[in-house]
């Protein structure tokens, strides 16, 4: 799975690689996927177990969104591709891959004129290297805001020209607070309805997904002037506090708790959370459940749920 492209994309200069390179794209893709059930693939190496597969068979997975890397500030190199995807499994066969790139919102702060050409040049070599087949469409993530708006919606309107140039879509995750603010100039959307909460404070609502904090934003969802797809989370959290400040995320680790305050915090996504999330949603946006993600494919979560939750849930 180490293909030669990791060592040559490592390093800064990697970014600009000469001319685009095909990954066999649709020539004229519709603005919206077609309606169906999607998942995130949020590890930094892709492979897939049986009860994995499996589980993409049983509940009609065919879509995937898969983070091909992050782009962060890494001192004087200024914004660089980090964590990048191994590959080491292929995709099953009649699951299409949308690449997916994750952007760290201080990468904003300097000009972004290059930035564009950096992350789709990467993506589409990726993409060839690793016969990823017809790729259709690319997916940025990023937590922007106000203060980021303007650079950030100038990177996307780049990378969507060049995207079109190739065939491709180019959409955005939209988190509730962004719902506020105007839509960036994308195809679609992918509406977030998790993380509705700071984990760090220490409080009765459930920092993944708790209907109290979806509500507020809900005013803006009817007149949001973009299509959407609606994301809904299957991860779990473990949290250590010390009395009730924040210590950190605890990532399959058993910390010793040398206080008696020292206290470990769990918290799931909640199928009655999301299925009246889901509720909400549709209220106010029927077509926003045309196509349903979960976050994310990782056996640990998957087998938390039953076949009833999960056609709940997919349900349209």
């Amino acid at each position: 799975m180490k293909h030669v492209f990791l060592a040559l994309f490592c390093v800064v200069g990697a970014w600009w690689g000469g001319m685009l390179v095909g990954c066999q794209p649709n020539s004229a893709p519709d603005n919206l996927p077609a309606e169906g059930n999607a998942m995130y693939y949020w590890r930094t190496s892709l492979r897939f177990d049986s009860t994995e597969r499996a589980f993409m068979r049983q509940q009609n997975i065919r879509r995937l969104y898969v983070k091909f890397f992050d782009v962060a500030v890494e001192g004087r190199q200024g914004a660089i591709p980090v964590a990048t995807l191994k590959f080491n499994d292929p995709v099953p066969e009649g699951v299409e891959v949308v690449p997916t790139v994750f952007i760290v919102e201080n990468c904003l702060r300097d000009t972004v004129s290059h930035l564009a050409e950096k992350i789709v040049t990467r993506v589409l070599k990726m993409c060839a290297t690793n016969d990823i087949g017809a790729v259709r469409e690319l997916q940025v993530d990023c937590d922007w805001t106000l203060r980021s708006r303007e650079k950030y919606f100038a990177l996307l309107s780049d990378m969507r020209r060049l995207l079109k140039e190739h065939g491709m879509n180019l959409s955005a995750t939209i988190r509730l607070h962004q719902l506020s603010q105007p839509a960036p100039p994308v195809d679609y959307g992918a509406l977030m309805v998790y993380n509705t909460a700071d984990p760090r404070r220490l409080t009765d609502h459930n920092p993944i997904l708790d209907i109290r904090d979806v509500e507020p934003y809900m005013k803006h969802l009817k007149g949001y002037k973009l299509p959407l797809a609606t994301a809904y989370p299957l991860f779990s959290w473990q949290l250590l506090f010390n009395g009730t400040t924040f210590n950190r995320f605890l990532y399959g680790e058993r910390p010793v708790l040398k206080l008696t305050t020292d206290t470990i915090v769990s918290w799931h996504s909640e199928v009655e959370q999301i299925l009246r999330a889901k509720s909400v949603v549709e209220k106010r946006r029927a077509d926003a459940s045309h196509l349903i993600i979960l976050y994310h494919l990782d056996k640990q979560f998957i087998s938390n749920y039953t076949n009833e939750d999960y056609e709940k849930i997919f349900s349209r």
